[in-house]
């Protein structure tokens, strides 16, 4: 897990550090989850990276001893962070097959050798990590990458940042249809409320704990060139028209804010917006942004592809507890379009999620099974004056022809568009928080044959079995030799897939294995 840093609010003198978690831990996020689902978090886990703030964990004593473990784990993390001054140094090494199964949440490498060290640190004001990567024959081209860095400071309870993480917004393990670690994160501006206290005022404290977070990014996509008005049109030897690479290089705008409303304590809703726009030869000025923020992007009141201020996605998701049993069930909506001040075209994730413990193992286990569907067709507001909002429109754009993507990734769902899957999943997570688990997933991509898509041109069919693993060597001795952090994470897959255009099959065999350590 990359144990990176945000700064929470000064108490009485004291700045007070509070870790964040990441994305990239599938046992962590378990810990998290059990807790928040015994009581022992009070705000929604929902979204990541999630800052832990001012006694996050609080002082419940859970009834399991197997509880109590995951709470310790991320006490004894909240502690060794919140220490003023530089963090051991971090190394990883990863290596994979050439064809590895979707990204999901916890850790996969993007390429198939990567190398990485970074460096955090934290003062009475600032906290920081400069992570510094080299991909091999990466096929984005960039060999030399950033990606886990961040500057931030603290303003009150508010996190200012300069980042490039990883984010990851939604409750579901296999996917996200607004914002995934799919793609590689994009360099960013970001603001993030640390501590989740309710508002003491009664015309708001209905809400209940609620966090928010907001960004600017850029996606440093190319666009193709397009023949547009010139503007020098007129002067001797000026052309009518030019050919410019329309939209290329666009800002990613994102906000998020989850809360547990009337006390519900068994009810996280989150809810969700992200925009592309701006780039070259589009509109970007504070009054073109004021427009995509009050949602003046459809094709009315003077707005026309010149001067459209971009590409929204915007939409719900909850996650709810069934009071008395460990379960809960989950799902995502998300709009493609908007129409009434309403998420329209939408794409539909739902799951149902159990947990509980193996006493004779002195462990806890967690099974979901999770259903994704990318095509652009639920809950339409208008059907018949827009029968085209289906295929081809979801992750796709008139204007930002790359798509809702980023060097050639999906930023949503990692199946991309009018793709759907079902995935069924489960992991134990023993005493000592090694972590061992299963995956199997059957899917359908680009089921029409037609429109970008970042996974594959032809439709295709396909299933795959995933085991999976997260393993903490810590303080234990291997060959001899003491580690005080050593930490994996890897797993093998299975995929068989068939070409519907060609009528070809498809299989592979691979796995990958990252190796983490400090000094």
């Amino acid at each position: 897990m990359n144990r990176s840093l945000f700064l929470t609010p000064l108490i009485v003198s004291t700045a007070i550090a509070s870790p964040r978690i990441e994305s990239d831990s599938i046992t962590t996020r378990h810990d998290m989850q059990l807790l928040r689902d015994a009581g022992a978090i009070e705000s929604a886990v929902l979204t990541w990276p999630w800052p832990m703030g001012r006694n996050a964990f609080g002082e419940s004593q859970l009834d399991e001893r197997t509880y109590q473990d995951g709470q310790n784990r991320l006490l004894s993390i909240y502690r060794s962070e919140s220490e003023l001054g530089y963090r051991p140094t971090e190394t990883s090494l990863s290596i994979a097959s050439d064809k590895l199964p979707f990204r999901s949440f916890g850790h996969q490498p993007r390429e198939q050798f990567e190398a990485s060290i970074s460096q955090a640190w934290l003062s009475e004001w600032f906290a920081g990590n400069i992570s510094i990567a080299y991909a091999d024959n990466p096929l984005d081209g960039d060999d030399l990458r950033f990606d886990g860095s961040y500057l931030a400071v603290a303003l009150g309870n508010w996190s200012l940042a300069l980042d490039q993480v990883d984010r990851w917004w939604g409750p579901g393990w296999d996917g996200s249809l607004i914002l995934s670690n799919n793609a590689r994160p994009a360099p960013a501006v970001s603001l993030t409320r640390i501590s989740p206290d309710a508002w003491k005022t009664k015309w708001l404290n209905w809400i209940g704990p609620w966090t928010f977070t907001t960004f600017m990014g850029q996606l440093d996509n190319e666009e193709p060139l397009r023949e547009r008005p010139n503007p020098d049109a007129g002067k001797e030897g000026e052309p009518e028209t030019i050919l410019i690479p329309w939209g290329s290089d666009a800002l990613l705008f994102g906000m998020r804010i989850d809360f547990t409303p009337f006390g519900w304590k068994n009810l996280d809703i989150g809810l969700s917006r992200t925009a592309q726009w701006a780039g070259e030869g589009r509109p970007k000025d504070w009054s073109t942004f004021k427009k995509l923020l009050l949602g003046e992007d459809n094709a009315v009141n003077g707005i026309n592809s010149e001067n459209e201020p971009g590409n929204q996605l915007a939409g719900v998701d909850y996650r709810l507890r069934i009071p008395g049993f460990k379960i809960a069930q989950y799902a995502q909506l998300i709009g493609e379009d908007e129409d009434g001040f309403l998420p329209d075209a939408n794409m539909l994730l739902a799951g149902i999620e159990a947990w509980g413990e193996l006493e004779s193992q002195n462990a806890t286990w967690r099974a979901y099974f999770e259903w994704a569907d990318t095509r652009a067709g639920y809950l339409r507001r208008d059907p018949e004056s827009h029968p085209n909002r289906d295929f081809n429109t979801a992750y796709n754009h008139h204007i930002y022809k790359s798509g809702y993507r980023r060097k050639g990734k999906a930023i949503g769902h990692a199946m991309d568009g009018d793709g759907i899957m079902r995935s069924i999943g489960g992991f134990i997570v023993k005493e000592n928080g090694d972590l061992w688990g299963a995956k199997y997933r059957n899917y359908s991509l680009n089921r029409d044959g037609a429109g970008p898509n970042s996974v594959t041109i032809a439709p295709k069919e396909g299933q795959s079995l995933e085991l999976f693993f997260e393993l903490d060597f810590s303080d234990s001795p291997i060959l001899n030799f003491q580690f005080s952090n050593l930490r994996t994470s890897g797993g093998i897959h299975y995929i068989d897939e068939d070409n519907l255009a060609t009528g070809e099959n498809e299989s592979d065999f691979g796995g990958h294995l990252t190796v983490i350590t400090s000094f």
